[in-house]
């Protein structure tokens, strides 16, 4: 299926799009909220940049290097997906059940994860940095390497940031900035 078959499909009110191979497809700014592209569905590496994907389904799909800038999928479930290099930054992701999910190496830079369920999440080597993890889950969720400098932790149930990195700045006398790297034990 392509890009333009789907569009016409869900402006024509379907929804359900399970197993679909979209991958290398352009949706910056798609609307597609509640769609079904779960069950094996092949999403990697499109570009979702500004895309509306609030409450769809994309669990159990490969969704490998895919981008979701200042993309909203508040309320999507990502379950069980793989989310190695994604980018998520500035995204809406609110709500989210991303739980069981690979994210390796993905950006969430600045991204708003209040309420997420990230139970059982290999976030290892992630970039967490600034993003708004108010209230999420990270029941067994590995954090190994993953940076989480300015990230809001207010809230977080059951979260071990063992092995995770914050970097801190200090502004030295004579004005040169010094970042120091800091692994949480």
């Amino acid at each position: 299926m392509d890009v333009e078959e789907l569009l016409e499909r869900y402006a024509a009110g379907e929804r359900d799009f399970r197993a679909v191979d979209l991958s290398l497809s352009d949706l910056t700014g798609a609307n597609l909220s509640g769609i079904d592209l779960s069950s094996d569905s092949d999403l990697s590496n499109i570009d979702f940049t500004n895309a509306n994907l609030s409450r769809a389904n994309l669990s159990r799909s490969m969704v490998m290097c895919t981008i979701f800038e200042c993309a909203d999928l508040s309320y999507a479930n990502l379950s069980g997906s793989d989310l190695t290099e994604c980018i998520f930054n500035d995204a809406n992701l609110v709500g989210v059940n991303f739980s069981g999910s690979e994210m390796f190496t993905a950006v969430l830079s600045g991204a708003n994860l209040s309420g997420a369920n990230l139970s059982n999440v290999g976030l290892n080597v992630a970039d967490l940095v600034g993003a708004n993890l108010t209230d999420a889950d990270l029941s067994g969720a590995s954090l190994n390497s993953a940076n989480i400098t300015d990230a809001n932790l207010t809230g977080v149930k059951n979260a071990n940031i063992s092995g995770a990195i914050i970097y801190t700045t200090t502004t030295s006398p004579d004005g040169s900035v010094v970042r120091s790297r800091q692994i949480c034990e």
